[in-house]
């Protein structure tokens, strides 16, 4: 038989309790798209130029062989306009233990 009722876990960053029914093991906390300055809801930042730019893409050796991508990529950021100048922020979805 499995479980019955509600699990709940709280999240790490931000203290939300999260609840689910029985069949979850794992929960993600939306706490990385509200801006920690002012709690309203980012927007997603898309850059204005091309990923390669920022060194997203692969870089080559001399020799043609694909050596390790710079520390520097392209990540998925949100931006709260509701500061000047405005708030980026890089925090990822917190996975949240339930039990």
């Amino acid at each position: 038989m499995g479980r019955i009722g509600w699990v709940e876990g709280q999240c790490p960053r931000c203290g939300q309790v999260l609840r689910r029914k029985y069949l979850a093991d794992l929960a993600v906390c939306v706490c990385y798209k509200y801006c920690p300055l002012c709690g309203a809801e980012m927007t997603t930042f898309t850059p204005d130029l091309m990923p390669s730019t920022y060194r997203g893409e692969e870089t080559y050796a001399v020799k043609g062989q694909a050596v390790e991508s710079p520390e520097w990529t392209v990540e998925s950021i949100y931006v709260c306009y509701n500061h000047s100048p405005p708030h980026y922020s890089n925090q990822k979805p917190v996975e949240v233990r339930l039990s």
